[in-house]
């Protein structure tokens, strides 16, 4: 299973190629203990937008760039598609999106795009090679992104969108950085914040969840991503999974 075409390595923005970064999107050859993670993660989810009826819109964000959040969006995603559910990924980092390259498509339309012209939404939605899972992505970058993404349009787009699925995540800028993320978030049932050990610094934390609670985000809890699973008690090499 894979949702990746092969391409020319390219470098993304944080020094990294996207050919090292989508090794650790999920497939049927991720290591047992980090699908195990996603699962986990996934039933979480489910369980703090249990009272919520009808198609959770979960923002994902993080305090600081290079954490791991557009990685941990698609794989939340494609573990939850797994699942049967309809899933939808918004790539909402209109500044610097990511999606796209770690999917490598370039389509004419996205997020902006369709922003400013609801017409586009059919065009703008692109299926991948994940049953159960689309994809729209950030378009042409705009001079006002946070506007567009408080705007009005943005919430009739949101609310149309829960007619077709199940859940619907949102890639969404670092809070710390610029607006966009704390500008969503009212909109959402639910925001999970990334943090990155030994990257993530606790005073940048501590500010991002008190910009997520002024703008009333509902904060359905942390994700702790890059941890050296191999050397915790249940680690692959310690639990016999066959």
């Amino acid at each position: 299973m894979s949702i990746f075409r092969k391409n020319k390595k390219t470098k993304s923005r944080d020094g990294l190629s996207i050919q090292e970064e989508r090794k650790h999107l999920l497939n049927d050859n991720s290591d047992f203990y980090i699908r195990e993670a996603y699962k986990t993660l996934r039933t979480n989810v489910s369980f703090a937008l249990n009272n919520e009826e009808g198609c959770k819109i979960v923002a994902m964000t993080s305090a600081q760039a290079c954490e791991g959040k557009s990685i941990t969006t698609l794989n939340l995603a494609i573990s939850t598609a797994m699942t049967g559910s309809k899933v939808l990924v918004i790539d909402c980092d209109l500044r610097r999106s990511k999606v796209s390259r770690l999917l490598q498509l370039r389509p004419k339309v996205g997020l902006s795009n369709l922003i400013l012209n609801p017409k586009l939404l059919q065009e703008a939605i692109l299926p991948t090679e994940i049953q159960n899972l689309d994809v729209i992505l950030s378009g042409s970058v705009p001079p006002n992104p946070s506007e567009l993404l408080g705007s009005q349009h943005m919430q009739q787009l949101l609310d149309e969108l829960r007619n077709t699925y199940d859940y619907v995540f949102l890639d969404s800028p670092p809070v710390n950085v610029v607006t966009d993320a704390a500008v969503l978030a009212p909109r959402c049932d639910g925001v999970l914040l990334l943090v990155r050990a030994n990257r993530s610094e606790r005073g940048s934390v501590i500010h991002a969840v008190k910009q997520l609670e002024y703008s009333k985000a509902k904060i359905l809890g942390f994700i702790l991503n890059g941890v050296d699973m191999e050397r915790l008690f249940y680690g692959h090499k310690k639990y016999d999974y066959r």
